[in-house]
């Protein structure tokens, strides 16, 4: 997908904000923001980075919320959710925090 930098974050957060013209799900999405914030679990980040792990991290989880929402387990298990979608503005109010 994109290099793990601040500005991929934003880069991400605009595409999730705006699906229509994504090249990536919101599934990849999260799948992006989980790879993300795990090459930085043992090791200090540098404080550009620092400060937006806790929103890669809740994109990640809520799109693990959301799913675990909405559907049953077994559709958890047999569906790709390639489609399925998380609310933009969620992402709007992400990207907020990112640029901010």
């Amino acid at each position: 997908m994109l290099p793990f930098t601040p500005e991929a974050v934003i880069q991400v957060l605009e595409w999730g904000s705006n699906p229509e013209q994504s090249p990536y799900s919101h599934k990849q999405i999260a799948e992006w923001c989980d790879r993300f914030w795990c090459q930085y679990i043992d090791v200090d980040a540098p404080p550009a980075i620092e400060r937006l792990l806790p929103i890669l991290t809740d994109v990640e989880t809520q799109w693990d919320l959301y799913l675990a929402n909405t559907y049953q387990i077994e559709d958890l298990r047999s569906r790709s959710f390639e489609d399925e979608r998380l609310p933009v503005e969620w992402f709007q109010d992400w990207l907020s925090k990112a640029k901010a």
